[in-house]
């Protein structure tokens, strides 16, 4: 799926577009938790989560994944932007709770990151 058609399925606001919105995005991984990322066996293409901070930003650049959605339409601090622009991660937002963009990714064909290794 590209990026671009992920946007448009969620309404998502660009709040930074890193290297345009015709990428192809094949995963993604919904929580809250970055502990969950750190033990993934997958990573995922995409980070979808209700979480706002730096912290989000900069396990998403560990572990290089592409683009970061804010759920439930939370505001982001400019600083956050500001991180995500010199990681090179593109920064998204829905108004959709985690669970409803979730179900949206997954009804349109977007493969789930395997979760925890345990």
């Amino acid at each position: 799926m590209k990026l671009e058609e992920i946007i448009t399925l969620l309404k998502a606001k660009i709040l930074y577009l890193h290297n345009g919105n015709d990428s192809e995005v094949r995963s993604v991984t919904a929580c809250d938790l970055m502990s969950d990322i750190l033990a993934s066996v997958n990573v995922p293409d995409i980070l979808l989560t209700g979480l706002n901070n730096a912290q989000v930003i900069r396990t998403s650049s560990v572990f290089g994944i592409k683009a970061v959605i804010i759920a439930r339409g939370r505001p982001v601090d400019p600083k956050v932007i500001e991180l995500a622009k010199e990681e090179g991660i593109t920064l998204l937002s829905t108004k959709d709770s985690l669970f409803i963009a979730s179900g949206k990714l997954f009804s349109n064909g977007m493969e789930e990151a395997s979760g925890p290794s345990s």
